[in-house]
């Protein structure tokens, strides 16, 4: 896998940065500073394009605690899918319920159940922590599906959170933003059709429902599927339908 250190090292070279190959991403100065920070930028760029990434969801299982109304969310939580969560009494055989879920801003005028018993619907705070209703008498397990945010590599050995084979996009656009800061449209013209071809494989591979949406076949011919209401259509390498 491409390490954070490895995709300096590889603008290092594609740039042709004077100096040695570098060998830290902590410590730089100057133009070398600059190509760490590219591609950092670059990485966190791309993760930020889109929340529903599939490499940014993660799951989790939270257990309620009796008498108390609110759970804290997961450190890592950008936001809730609110379709997924689910309670389960916590029994050998018992099953995963569906829980209803409300915004603290759609209810904030109602009168809440603050009686103790089992939760039925869960209440998202402004806060993004959680909040039950009724009070849960007993510890229950409340499971879901969250996104995850968006980290910023800092150390040599960090990698990604994009998949290794899209990384060339981190790599299309640090040279776009090298290009832009030495002026050099040449670079910023690879670098951007780099970044759009990985880019669209992408989005492709990690955004749901978009596995077929667009894609190079044999020779110029490119075609793009617009599924969504039951119909292919298909784009000719010079234009035509």
């Amino acid at each position: 896998m491409s390490t954070f250190l490895e995709l300096v090292q590889d603008l290092h070279r594609e740039v042709g940065a004077s100096g040695d190959d570098i060998t830290s991403v902590t410590g730089q100065v100057g133009e070398n500073q600059r190509l760490v920070r590219w591609v950092r930028d670059a990485d966190f760029y791309i993760q930020n394009r889109w929340l529903n990434w599939k490499f940014l969801w993660n799951q989790v299982q939270l257990n309620t605690v009796s008498g108390v109304i609110g759970l804290a969310s997961p450190t890592d939580l950008q936001f809730w899918d609110f379709k997924t969560f689910k309670l389960n009494e916590g029994g050998a055989n018992d099953e995963d319920e569906p829980l209803n879920f409300r915004e603290h801003d759609s209810i904030k005028g109602l009168i809440r159940d603050t009686t103790q018993a089992k939760p039925a619907t869960v209440i998202l705070m402004p806060d993004n922590n959680l909040e039950f209703e009724p009070v849960p008498d007993q510890s229950y397990q409340i499971k879901s599906d969250y996104f995850m945010k968006p980290t910023k590599m800092a150390a040599n050995s960090d990698v990604s959170l994009i998949p290794e084979e899209y990384h060339q996009a981190i790599h299309g656009r640090a040279l776009v933003l090298y290009a832009n800061y030495e002026g050099a449209p040449e670079i910023k013209a690879q670098g951007q059709e780099i970044f759009d071809e990985a880019f669209g494989r992408l989005e492709n591979h990690q955004l749901p429902n978009q596995r077929f949406s667009r894609f190079q076949s044999t020779g110029s011919f490119f075609e793009v599927n617009a599924n969504e209401g039951g119909s292919d259509i298909t784009v000719g390498g010079d234009g035509s339908w």
